[in-house]
């Protein structure tokens, strides 16, 4: 019914809580583990744990995660992120909330900082505030209210989204984006039929530190980038760059310059 496909980038030292609390669930799932980063490390976590274990020859995180996903063969899947914690009633709440037209169920979430949930701050408020839509009831199906939630940001935590592969027909992820890409993608995935699901509750923690991805992609300066391209596409030229500066502003919240 559900799996959990875990890409495994290099050597976390966040792996093992992370498999852990895969394994902690109420309702039991199949666990994958996928790299495109091969290393004796992942081999051998697949080994200990009985895992199957996949290698991607084409690296890059759009076609990581396409690659993640077709290695499944149940119903829901979950890209769960090598170095966050999932909450062990977080399948069990996904599948009971989650109707059968359902294309992409998401929860609620913590951010972790120094091991340590870090309070309510602009950010999360921001990101709840778009979630308006789901005040009223879990599942959306309108087009319009989909996009709603999206056109000033992306409020949904992609490591706890779940996919209904069912559903979802040839959906991937584009290799045009590497920071924005889930924001695309669920752009994208408004306009199909089909409902959006919302589960108000924090069913995982998401680790934000020095060595994640998202920290090293901002400081590349590719996360402002890649809004600003997304918000040219929703909004047009002037009105995107209004919206960008506002961002950069956030991503001084804290210390790593955490994602908004």
């Amino acid at each position: 019914m559900h799996t959990f496909v875990i890409p495994v980038y290099k050597q976390s030292q966040y792996l093992e809580q992370c498999i852990q609390s895969l394994l902690n669930q109420t309702v039991k799932s199949t666990i994958i583990l996928t790299t495109s980063t091969p290393t004796d490390f992942s081999k051998q976590i697949a080994e200990k744990y009985g895992f199957a274990y996949f290698v991607n020859d084409n690296g890059g995180i759009a076609n990581d995660w396409n690659f993640a996903l077709s290695k499944t063969s149940t119903k829901w899947a979950t890209i769960a992120h090598q170095d966050d914690i999932y909450e062990p009633d977080f399948t069990n709440e996904l599948l009971k909330s989650a109707n059968s037209d359902t294309l992409i169920a998401f929860t609620d979430y913590e951010d972790l900082i120094d091991g340590k949930a870090r309070k309510s701050n602009l950010n999360s408020f921001v990101k709840k505030a778009l979630l308006f839509p789901f005040i009223f009831k879990k599942n959306i199906r309108s087009t319009w209210l989909k996009k709603s939630i999206l056109i000033f940001g992306d409020p949904i935590c992609c490591p706890s989204v779940s996919f209904n592969l069912d559903g979802l027909g040839n959906f991937r992820f584009s290799p045009e984006f590497t920071v924005a890409l889930d924001w695309f993608a669920w752009y994208q995935l408004a306009k199909k039929r089909g409902s959006f699901c919302f589960i108000n509750q924090k069913l995982m923690k998401h680790r934000i530190h020095a060595e994640s991805e998202t920290t090293l992609k901002l400081s590349e300066g590719k996360r402002r980038q890649e809004e600003l391209q997304m918000f040219k596409m929703i909004w047009g030229d002037k009105i995107a760059r209004v919206f960008s500066w506002i961002y950069t502003l956030g991503y001084a919240d804290n210390k790593l310059k955490a994602d908004l």
